[in-house]
């Protein structure tokens, strides 16, 4: 593992799950003596980021704790640093602590952070000022993530998101165009259009694509067609197999930049947060982000 960081700065969101006070003491107790710690609480939307921002360049380790969102701010302002990303679990779905087989376990994965780990570089997603680690989507994902409420996820994580999916389920389809050097697709009916830097959703074992990869310099577009129940039972067979891609209802094709319009315009999620409308352009950073994660077994 790389030597214990000179300064090492925590961004903690307090509406994370679980008792944020316990996880600053679990870190404090975990860190070095020879480690300069210090915390700083998010107090608005937006906050961590400019935290962050604050930090990177004066900080060895950058720690995000909270959920996807948090841990995407914060990787906003480590891309392109020498800096590297601790992860500290606190959402509904840490969907890229699990990926990158992070401890969900506060104790477990404050450990992780200052003692025996490797250090991976991974691509990150970019639209405007914004960055997604794991996927970015519109569409029914979008809107199930702008319907869901806050607390209830706070109360019983992903489950919060199942009220959220039979409204979303219920809004219209919207018509789009995707554009890149690789596709284009001019005026078509989607359910859902997915961007994609991780594999996963959810959980690490329901993969949408097993061929994607954090750190193959490329995004994974998925567009899927299906427009009635029996065409979405194909797409949704096609994940249990691992290949959503493969499905003849969706359009899969990777890319280094993508743009896509909506008509109307529709929410667009980066990592679970809702970050504006379409349309949107997204390209990728390969390698960009330093992120702690466990070594690999046996070694």
């Amino acid at each position: 593992m790389p030597g214990a960081p000179d300064r090492a700065v925590a961004i903690v969101n307090p509406a994370t799950r679980g008792n944020y006070k316990r996880i600053i003491e679990l870190l404090e107790l975990a860190a070095p003596r020879t480690t300069d710690f210090e915390v700083y609480l998010t107090e608005h939307a937006g906050h961590a980021s400019a935290l962050a921002q604050e930090h990177a360049r004066k900080a060895d380790v950058l720690i995000a704790v909270g959920g996807d969102g948090t841990v995407a701010d914060v990787a906003a302002a480590v891309r392109g640093t020498p800096a590297a990303l601790g992860i500290i679990p606190g959402g509904s779905t840490n969907i890229v602590a699990r990926g990158m087989g992070i401890p969900t376990n506060a104790h477990s994965a404050a450990r992780l952070v200052f003692e025996d780990h490797e250090v991976r570089a991974i691509d990150a997603g970019v639209g405007g000022d914004r960055t997604f680690l794991h996927m970015a989507g519109a569409g029914l994902d979008s809107n199930l993530f702008a319907l869901a409420r806050p607390e209830l996820k706070r109360k019983v994580g992903w489950m919060a998101y199942l009220p959220a999916a039979i409204e979303a389920l219920r809004r219209p389809m919207a018509t789009y165009s995707v554009r890149s050097e690789e596709m284009t697709l001019e005026n078509v009916r989607s359910p859902l259009v997915l961007v994609a830097n991780g594999s996963s959703v959810i959980a690490p074992q329901l993969q949408l694509d097993s061929r994607i990869k954090y750190d193959d310099g490329l995004l994974d577009v998925l567009f899927v067609t299906a427009t009635t129940p029996i065409e979405m039972a194909n797409v949704l067979a096609r994940i249990a197999m691992r290949q959503m891609g493969g499905s003849p209802h969706v359009v899969s094709f990777t890319t280094r930049d993508v743009t896509i319009e909506a008509t109307p315009d529709i929410p667009v999620q980066f990592d679970g947060d809702v970050v504006g409308t379409t349309p949107v352009r997204l390209k990728v950073d390969p390698r960009s982000v330093q992120i702690i994660v466990p070594q690999p077994k046996g070694k």
